[in-house]
Order: structure tokens, then C-alpha cells, then sequence
């Protein structure tokens, strides 16, 4: 069912570009969800100027957001430098995939991750690339294929959506 548009009411999926005043919140949910609290060099102020780097129109990378009757509930995006070493040469790659709490299970990460499929075909791409340590089930049912399944403790699950389906 990938590639099917979910319709969700009150649901729109933006540009970030035309949201950067959310900035903030997407660091603090990045800074709680994946950061390493022990690291110097990570702040919520480092993720917020990521953020805003990731936040081009046209091309990579861009991230785009999901409101749910105007509330930012999940964000999404596309880059080159999240990827993962063994497949370095592979790209782009989708990071940040986040819907907030009580806003999951409500189909929302599916509508986002299909916009984001979309405009990546659009850019020309034919494949879209993730890691994730906890979320493999989630993209098999949206048709990503495992390219190298979780090992053990610190390998990620490798996953590719090839994007001419």
C-alpha cells in the first residue's frame, strides 16, 4: 500500500522552509529522541543549526513536517550525511522520521514518508536509504526491503525503498 495517500482530516504535510519558526521544537524533540547528553559538541542549539541547514527547497537536503490541525506533530527528512558507513557510497538518506506520541498509530508517519518518497522521485532519485535501531517493522509495512538486518547492539537495520514502484 505504499504510495497510497492516507487521507487524515486536518492533516497537512508542509515545507519546513515555510516553518522555520518550528525550528525549536524539532530540536528539542531530536535533542530527547536521539541525542547523546554526554557529548560537548551536542546541544539543542547545534541541533537547531542543523536543522535549519536541512531545510532546503528543490533539492537535498529538505525536510518536510506533518501538522495536524496546524500543530506540528512529526517532521522528516532527507540528507546525505546520516548514512551508514558499510553503504557509504549510497544515498540519500532518511533521518529524523519523528511523529509525536499521542499522534502515532493515526497513519501520520505513513502520509509523511510517502511526501517524502514523493519528492524524492521528483528530485530524480531512485532510491531512498535509512538506519534505524528500532523501527525496521514500521518500514517494511510502508515496502522498504531490509538490506542488512540488525546484528546486534550498535548496527543499525540498513533499509532501501527503491522508488520506481
Amino acid at each position: 500500500m505504499a504510495g497510497a495517500q492516507h487521507s487524515i482530516d486536518g492533516l497537512s504535510v508542509r515545507d519546513l522552509a515555510d516553518h522555520l519558526e518550528l525550528v525549536p521544537q524539532i530540536a528539542r524533540w531530536h535533542w530527547s529522541e536521539w541525542s547523546d547528553h554526554t557529548d560537548p559538541n551536542d546541544s539543542e542549539a547545534r541541533k537547531q543549526e542543523l536543522i535549519v541547514s536541512q531545510s532546503l527547497r528543490g533539492s537535498v537536503p529538505f525536510t518536510r513536517l506533518a501538522l495536524l490541525s496546524e500543530v506540528l506533530v512529526g517532521t522528516a527528512t532527507v540528507c546525505w550525511d546520516d548514512g551508514d558507513a558499510d553503504f557509504a557510497d549510497r544515498g540519500p538518506w532518511l533521518t529524523g522520521m519523528f511523529v509525536q506520541g499521542p499522534a502515532r498509530n493515526l497513519g501520520i508517519g505513513r502520509v509523511l514518508l510517502g511526501a517524502v518518497e514523493e519528492e524524492c522521485r521528483d528530485l530524480g532519485f531512485d532510491d531512498l536509504w535509512l538506519h534505524t535501531s528500532e523501527a525496521h517493522r514500521f518500514y517494511e509495512r510502508c515496502d522498504w526491503r531490509v538490506v542488512r538486518p540488525r546484528a546486534y547492539v550498535g548496527v543499525d537495520t540498513v533499509m532501501r525503498r527503491t522508488l520506481s514502484d
